[in-house]
């Protein structure tokens, strides 16, 4: 609050700029815990991971990249799961992109899958919670994953598409 280095502070507040009855607890005051520190969000090098990995997680998608590329992205142990959630969402891509039956009328150059939106969350240092929002054509669907960082790496642990 900046009241500690002032001569004048407003009633009722301690040198802290906390609320403070009087001299101190013991006298049928209350101690006033100080406040836990504020967050302002996911860290500069958590986003730029995140932004990386969803821009790749896109590319396999739209089939421009193979979904083993995620291999290296991810946690060894959880790589393989990774991966296999990965080529579901190409393969399912895909299907979507196919004309249903023949003269459907479905345009030539199918729509690509774009992001609509990206909230992250930092629930602890060096993890971090995703949830994407991804439009292809008429469908909307979503992407969830987590990323932790290891040995100097951000690396996926989860991956859902949904």
């Amino acid at each position: 609050m900046g009241y500690a280095g002032s001569r004048t502070r407003p009633a009722g507040h301690d040198a802290h700029g906390r609320w403070s009855a009087g001299p101190g607890p013991g006298r049928g005051q209350l101690a006033v815990p100080a406040a836990a520190p504020v967050v302002a969000g996911a860290s500069g090098d958590a986003k730029l991971a995140v932004k990386r990995f969803v821009h790749m997680c896109v590319e396999v998608l739209n089939g421009h990249r193979p979904a083993a590329h995620l291999r290296r992205v991810s946690l060894p142990a959880e790589a393989a799961e990774v991966v296999a959630q990965g080529l579901a969402g190409a393969r399912r891509v895909a299907e979507m992109r196919r004309p249903r039956r023949p003269g459907d009328g479905r345009p030539h150059r199918p729509s690509p899958v774009a992001v609509l939106r990206v909230n992250l969350c930092e629930p602890r240092r060096g993890a971090v919670e995703v949830a994407v929002a991804l439009v292809t054509g008429e469908r909307t669907w979503a992407m969830a994953f987590r990323l932790e960082f290891h040995h100097d790496a951000w690396c996926a642990t989860t991956l859902r598409l949904i």
